[in-house]
């Protein structure tokens, strides 16, 4: 069982909770698990400062903090921790107490250049932010693992559509996991299949609605879907069903093992992952994150015709701004019609 430092303040308490409320609830409120990381950050801001009182900061617990976190060790590597975990952390800590100040009248003293004291360097700024070189497979390899998966049962066929979906649209794996039915529509005026997803339904990103389109014209990866989908509702699933149910194993009367199709949706992105894995393994290719494939699609997208258009068609697509609403409607056209045609005539293979 893991060391949890169960100390607090009861006045740092009071504060700290008006601070995650506004969080939440100002314009721009932020979701959840962001508000958790300032909830960690300022835990161990408090760690490192013994829990003495907000009211009594100076800059001296600034340089603490930023000790204490030169010292704290990854619990997976044994390493350092990462520049971008400082980075974060002193960040967080830095905007409660500018917060604070600012809001708080009973902390109104605390004077403004010890809070800036909470800052890193430059170099520590830049290596924070710094991204190497992202390893993508060619999409090439991505179709043949694809083609390579068996479809002899229910398991097989779901995890074959799963993997087909994950590189017709690039989703993210939580869009993946919390799908529905009916979230697979064809657009009859464009001719295009696209993978809606829904922040009602699915965790997003910034909460946006995204119409991902199909990208490419690869039949036999688009039946992979279709098939699956059409399988689901022959068993009597619904429109509101989860696309990629979970399946769980049971026994029969007689005590024969079998797979049995749930209406529940897979619990774990692990095991998600884990599919995607093993397919890869399979096609003797090494593991890449999913999310790697939208660097496969768009690497491959700079090396043809109307690349510029195509790679903000792929940004719409999975959910960045890539301002092509705003390119076609001040031209008075459609950016969906833009959209859906750039990415299936886009040639995968």
């Amino acid at each position: 069982m893991k060391n949890i430092d169960t100390r607090y303040n009861k006045a740092n308490e009071i504060v700290k909770y008006k601070f995650f409320e506004q969080l939440e609830h100002c314009k721009d409120g932020k979701d959840p698990k962001t508000i958790m990381k300032y909830v960690a950050a300022l835990h161990e801001f408090e760690i490192a400062t013994g829990f003495k009182d907000f009211i009594k900061y100076n800059s001296d617990w600034a340089i603490d903090f930023k000790n204490h976190l030169n010292d704290k060790r990854n619990k997976k590597t044994g390493g350092h921790i990462s520049k971008s975990y400082y980075f974060n952390y002193i960040s967080f800590v830095r905007q409660f107490f500018e917060w604070l100040h600012k809001n708080e009248k009973a902390y109104a003293k605390i004077k403004e250049n010890h809070i800036d004291f909470l800052n890193v360097t430059r170099n520590d700024k830049n290596k924070a932010k710094a991204t190497g070189y992202q390893e993508s497979h060619e999409i090439a390899d991505i179709i043949s693992t694809i083609r390579k998966m068996p479809e002899g049962n229910e398991i097989e066929m779901r995890n074959k559509a799963l993997l087909s979906l994950c590189l017709l649209t690039t989703p993210r794996i939580s869009s993946l996991q919390e799908g529905r039915i009916d979230r697979i529509k064809y657009f009859k005026d464009l001719d295009a299949w696209a993978f809606m997803q829904d922040p009602r339904l699915q965790t997003t990103k910034y909460s946006k609605y995204i119409t991902s389109f199909f990208i490419g014209h690869v039949d036999d990866i688009i039946d992979n879907v279709l098939k699956w989908r059409d399988y689901l509702i022959s068993k009597g699933y619904t429109k509101n069903d989860y696309f990629f149910p979970k399946i769980k194993s049971s026994f029969t009367q007689d005590g024969k093992s079998i797979m049995v199709l749930t209406k529940e949706c897979i619990k774990s992105q692990t095991t998600i992952r884990e599919i995607i894995e093993e397919a890869f393994v399979n096609n003797n290719l090494p593991y890449l994150k999913p999310h790697s494939f939208r660097h496969s699609i768009a690497r491959k997208m700079m090396k043809g015709v109307d690349s510029a258009e195509r790679l903000m068609a792929l940004a719409e697509n999975d959910g960045h701004k890539g301002n092509m609403a705003t390119l076609v409607a001040s031209y008075g056209g459609n950016y969906l019609a833009k959209q859906s045609r750039l990415l299936k005539e886009f040639e995968l293979e």
